[in-house]
């Protein structure tokens, strides 16, 4: 009998792990494979996601799903689709690596409209301006444009996010060094701890609240500080 139950149990955490490999999604109908509205494929047919209960902690779920460090919920921006609405009242830590592992009511199970289907923009860092990719002015891609990072509470834990962002293991603040960019300033009052996988995950005033900055106080990073090893017998 004891034999009978594990088969079971392992049978049952094999098909749920077959299922949630199964599970993979999209961004549509955004400008870029970055942003847009999230579909679900699931059971062979491609669905959305209703936006009741969707926050910033589903978004930074689909992101990584899409291999980004992290997004945020930006409500029905680009539109209603069409077919299944595989997924309802969605709520998920943020820590999960899929979104068929988060909360919901089940697969089809839903009392919404398309209209309220949610939208995700996943959240891409570059510098820009500098001698190479590793240095530069930071910008970040937030919904459709591009924008800056203002100065105000910008420190070296700042620079570690955002190099971590980029694929390099750390970074420093260089002051305004790179000049002012143009378009918003989507970033300000930003104090990381160090230890977030996005910029977007670190506490801000609001996406586009700019009060107290200009392109002036654009922020610049740099990805590639050097080290060196002193005090031992050899270089």
């Amino acid at each position: 009998m004891t034999n009978y139950y594990a088969l079971l149990a392992v049978a049952i955490l094999t098909s749920w792990t077959t299922a949630t490999a199964q599970v993979t999604v999209r961004l549509v109908d955004g400008p870029g494979p970055s942003t847009g509205r999230v579909e679900v494929y699931y059971s062979g047919s491609w669905g959305t996601v209703c936006g009741d209960y969707f926050d910033d902690a589903d978004a930074r779920v689909v992101c990584r799903m899409l291999g980004y460090p992290g997004g945020v919920d930006i409500g029905n921006s680009y539109g209603a689709g069409g077919g299944r609405i595989w997924l309802d009242n969605v709520k998920c830590t943020g820590t999960e690596a899929n979104i068929a592992d988060c909360r919901h009511n089940g697969w089809g199970r839903h009392n919404c409209e398309h209209w309220q289907d949610a939208s995700v923009s996943c959240i891409v860092a570059r510098l820009v301006g500098g001698p190479s990719a590793l240095e530069g002015r930071l910008e970040v891609l937030y919904g459709d444009s591009w924008g800056t990072v203002c100065d105000n509470g910008f420190d070296d834990r700042d620079a570690r996010v955002v190099c971590r962002m980029l694929g390099y293991q750390g970074g420093v603040y260089i002051g305004n060094r790179y000049g002012a960019g143009n378009g918003s300033i989507w970033l300000n009052d930003v104090p990381c701890t160090g230890t977030e996988s996005s910029i977007a995950d670190c506490p801000h005033s609001g996406w586009g609240y700019r009060y107290g900055c200009d392109h002036s106080d654009d922020v610049s990073v740099s990805c590639a500080a050097k080290v060196r090893l002193i005090g031992g017998l050899t270089p």
